[in-house]
């Protein structure tokens, strides 16, 4: 648990869990609902548990964070990545050329163990100073099998989402061509239907 050498991170909003460094070796990062309402310990109970499947799946895969324990239902504790976002590397000097095809490389090597991201965007892929790509946070990963009636629609999906996000990400931080869009699937166009609403209610608060 937290104590005064911890250092902590304001979370975004009261949705999200408390997190904050341990001052170990190797340095462990942790996520803490403890202190959030009923409603949203539930809901951090389902996405800690999803995050524990897809970490312990996939143990020793460079480029993506050891699982560490659960020191209760509502705290979950990984490795710390030392890595930056993308938008801070492009300021700082740039991606480099290769590491698409090195995010690429690791989500092939993720989805071979039958885990699936889920929440691919910007801020959940990381740069290491050797040019490393990080995924972070598998709250919203799907472990292959988990709803066998539907574990082929839902992976077709995630892939879909998946691709679209790499498309994007060589446009924007690597000034690449990645061919022809990918047609999105029903997820993504879920996805996209939520983000428009979001920015049309964001337009209305700042009238």
């Amino acid at each position: 648990m937290p104590n005064v050498q911890a250092r902590t991170f304001k979370p975004r909003n009261r949705t999200k869990p408390d997190v904050y460094l341990l001052p170990s070796d190797p340095t462990v990062i942790v996520k803490d609902y403890r202190k959030r309402n009923w409603l949203i310990r539930l809901f951090g109970r389902f996405s800690l548990h999803n995050e524990e499947r897809a970490l312990s799946r996939l143990g020793g895969i460079k480029g993506i964070p050891a699982f560490h324990g659960r020191t209760s239902r509502y705290v979950l504790e990984m490795e710390f990545v030392d890595a930056r976002p993308l938008s801070e590397v492009k300021k700082s000097g740039g991606v480099p050329p290769d590491f698409a095809d090195r995010l690429e490389a690791l989500f092939a090597a993720m989805e071979s163990r039958g885990v699936y991201h889920g929440d691919p965007h910007f801020s959940n892929v990381l740069c290491g100073t050797d040019g490393q790509p990080y995924l972070i946070d598998f709250s919203w990963s799907y472990v292959q099998g988990t709803l066998p009636l539907i574990d082929r629609w839902i992976i077709r999906n995630l892939v879909v989402v998946r691709k679209r996000r790499m498309q994007k990400l060589r446009r924007k931080f690597l000034g690449q061509d990645p061919g022809p869009d990918v047609r999105p699937g029903w997820l993504s166009r879920q996805l996209i239907s939520l983000k428009r609403a979001v920015r049309r209610l964001k337009k209305r608060r700042k009238r």
